[in-house]
Order: structure tokens, then sequence, then C-alpha cells
């Protein structure tokens, strides 16, 4: 093909691949490394923009469906496919199978010019030939009979890995599972909580309703706000205002949890990027002292920037692990959140790339670094005080399993129900094993587990 004949290719499909190169071969999250192209390209309209998003999260989500529709067309392993090719035949058969709103004829002329850009001639016809045919008889594949091997066959349909399958079929039962493996494929829900050191949640709701956002007041959890139609929300001037921050409502239920009061001594153990911070300063009404503890000194700096814009003047920030907090801490928080590095699978509707980097060793080395923490915050915590563990996936080795663990190792701990005394609407996600618990499938959230313990006086 002549240089002068070559097609314009669209600068969102070209982005998007160079996204997913980022989060395939570099480790990248999607989220950070959409928002870092998109700061990058800020002459890109809203509909390229919101291209780019569809295209990489629909190739990252539906990666495993993608693969087995593209192997039946294909007389090549995809193993043995070079990656940058692989990644434009996703991309485009995402297209094909998910997205109406290009031409199938448009979707597989634009691959094809993108795979003569990057690997040349042969490799464009090869890709061209693979896309043609998928578009042909994209209605006659023979997906996994269930039948045969259930399991296997709700792996291809939904796109995960089979072990998450088996493992979540004897955590959540057949009828359980289908809804949550539909729901995590789903985009996720915008929830932001009301800054109620300045405004009042329905105050918010008005004025958010009145600049044109669709919004709605959560049921369950006070001053969380979820948005059905955000956009760019972070443009508003009610953000930069400092009338809300972006924290979903299971995130927020955590925070609840803790209950922490205007002058107490409360420490976030894995602070970073800081929305429970923010949650828990206003919970204390920005009245005593809340100190933000993380690892990693630059991610402290979005915690002091969250605080800033918020006006949440009570947090004290400081870099390093709770071992770094020396013998003069010890005994003395009022309330501690932990929470914990996981195996995240309760947020795969946002990291949808976290499906193919997890197996089964994960859980377990996991559970291992929870451990070490929950043993530290213990020392922390003063008689009488209270511990949130908090984790956003749904294992029982990183939830109820340690937990058990735990008591049985500190007969000075006590699991605490939240609902005793007054009832609250939030401890509708307490179960009757006194853990929180949110399912996206359930209540439009995250997946969390969280339970409260109290150190005996």
């Amino acid at each position: 093909m002549l240089l002068g004949k070559q097609k314009v290719i669209s600068p969102a499909r070209r982005l998007a691949l160079e996204i997913l190169r980022r989060v395939e071969a570099e480790g990248a999250f999607a989220t950070l490394a959409i928002d870092h192209a998109l700061e990058r390209h800020p002459q890109l309209g809203t509909e390229d923009r919101g291209l780019i998003s569809q295209l990489v999260y629909g190739s990252l989500r539906w990666r495993r469906r993608l693969d087995f529709a593209l192997a039946a067309h294909c007389h090549r392993p995809l193993e043995r496919i070079e990656p940058v090719l692989l990644r434009i035949l996703r991309m485009t058969a995402f297209q094909l199978l998910f997205l109406e709103r290009v031409p199938d004829y448009a979707a597989v002329d634009e691959a094809t010019e993108l795979a003569l850009v990057q690997r040349g001639k042969h490799a464009s016809g090869f890709v061209n030939a693979v896309l043609r045919q998928l578009a042909q008889n994209a209605e006659g594949i023979e997906w996994p009979d269930p039948l045969q091997d259930r399991v296997h066959a709700l792996g291809v349909r939904h796109s995960f890995p089979d072990w998450m399958v088996q493992w979540w079929d004897r955590l959540l039962g057949p009828e359980r599972l289908e809804a949550f493996l539909a729901a995590c494929n789903q985009p996720a829900a915008m929830w932001v909580r009301a800054n109620t050191l300045r405004t009042k949640s329905d105050a918010l709701l008005e004025l958010l309703t009145a600049s044109g956002m669709q919004a709605r007041a959560s049921r369950q959890v006070p001053d969380a706000l979820q948005f059905t139609d955000p956009g760019d929300i972070r443009a508003l001037a009610a953000h930069e205002a400092g009338l809300f921050h972006v924290q979903d409502a299971a995130a927020q239920a955590v925070c609840h949890l803790l209950a922490p009061r205007p002058g107490e001594r409360v420490l976030d153990a894995c602070a970073a990027p800081g929305g429970k911070t923010a949650t828990l300063a206003e919970l204390m009404q920005n009245q005593g002292e809340l100190v933000a503890v993380d690892v990693h000194p630059a991610r402290l700096g979005l915690v002091r920037k969250l605080a800033e814009r918020l006006g949440a003047t009570c947090i004290r920030c400081q870099a390093g692990d709770l071992s770094d907090l020396g013998e003069a801490q010890l005994g003395t928080f009022d309330r501690i959140l932990l929470d914990a590095p996981c195996t995240a699978l309760g947020v795969l509707r946002r990291h949808p790339e976290g499906k193919w980097r997890l197996d089964q060793a994960d859980v377990e080395r996991m559970a291992g670094i929870q451990r070490g923490l929950l043993e530290r915050a213990v020392l922390l915590l003063k008689p009488g005080g209270h511990l949130v563990y908090s984790v956003c996936t749904f294992t029982e080795e990183e939830g109820a399993v340690q937990i058990a663990g735990l008591l049985q190792d500190h007969p000075e701990l006590e699991l605490t129900d939240p609902r005793e005394g007054k009832r609250l609407p939030w401890h509708a996600l307490v179960d009757a094993q006194r853990h929180l618990r949110t399912w996206p499938q359930e209540h439009d959230t995250d997946a969390f587990f969280a339970v409260r313990l109290r150190r005996r006086p």
C-alpha cells in the first residue's frame, strides 16, 4: 500500500492501543493510565475520550471471551501472536461483539491500518483476515456448553479465569454467582461523599441538580450521593470548592463502622490516596487528631492535597509503615482504621486488569501481609479502643478466617456489633455474623468486608 493512500487512524484507537500496552506490558493500572493519557491530550473531544475508555475497559473486561471468539477464526494459536497485534485484535473484536456505534467494516478497516503502521503489510493482512471472518460469523460462534463444564462455560461467557469462578461458586452459590459475575463486568457506579464540614448532603444534591447533574442520595449510607451520568465531575465548581470528594459508598460505610468522635486520636493505617481519611475527618467534625500513615511518601501528597481542598485541618500525615510508629505511640489511639492491602477482587469493576494478574497464591500471600499489619495495629490501640479491619475483597482467607484467627490469638479483643443501640440505615449492610459486607449486584458498590473489634479495658 502506498503511503499516500494510507487512511487516517482515529486518535482514540491509537491512544487506546498505547494505554493497553502500558497496562499489559508495564503493569500500569487502567484508570491511572487513561487519566494520564487524557491529560496529555487535552485537545480530544468528549466522543473520543469516551471511546478510549470503552475500548480499554472493554478489552480488559472481556479479554477471555474475546480470545475465545478470535481463536475460533484464527489459524494461529493466540499465544504465538505478537502482543501489539493481539491487542489490536482484542480491541477490534470488542467493537464487533459489543459496540454498535461503529460499523463493522469501519472497525476492521481501522484495525488493518493500525496493524500496517505498527508492523507492516504482512501483519495488516493477517489482522484483516481474522477480523473479517469474525465480523461475518459473530452470530454463529459456538460458545462452551455449560452442561459439559459449567465453570469453564461461565468463565468464558463472563470473562473470568476458571479458578475465580470455581472459588466464588463455593462462596456465593450458583444463583448469586451469575449475578455477581454480570455485575463485575458493568462500569462501576460513581459515588461521592458530601463534605459535611462545608455543606449538607441535601443542599449539595440540590446544587448539583440545579447545575444539570443527575444524582441521587443513598438510602443506606449517610451523605453518599450517586451520579447516574457523571461526566467529568472534577470540573464542577462544587468539586473545586471542596463540597464533596469521590468515594464509593461501601468505603464510606466502613468509615461509619469505625464511628470516630470529635476530639479523639484516630489512626488511618493505610491512608493513601485519602478518601477514607477525609471521611473520618468529617465524621470527627475536624476536631481531634487524625494520623494518616502510608508507606508511599509520594502518595501521601494526594492525602494532603485532598485535605487542603476539603478544609480538613485535623489530619497529620506520616510516611512509613506501622512499625515506624515508635514505642511512645503504643496504646495511644482511640480508634484505628486498617484498610489493608488485599487481592482487590471487590473492585474488578474499576480494575478489570486484576482478573489477569492474580492467581490463587496471591490470596494466601495477602492474608499473611494483613495479619502482620493487624498484629501491629492491636499494639497501637488503647484499652477500650476500637479497630476496624476492612478489605475491598471477599475471600474467606482475607475476611472471616483472618478475623477468627486474630481473635483466637488475642483474647483481649472482641468482635462488636454496630447494630447495638440506635439503629441506622447503614446497619442493613451488616450480616448475622456482625460482618459488614457489600456487593456490586446488591448495593451497586464495591465488594467490601469489614469488622469492628474492641480491645477490652
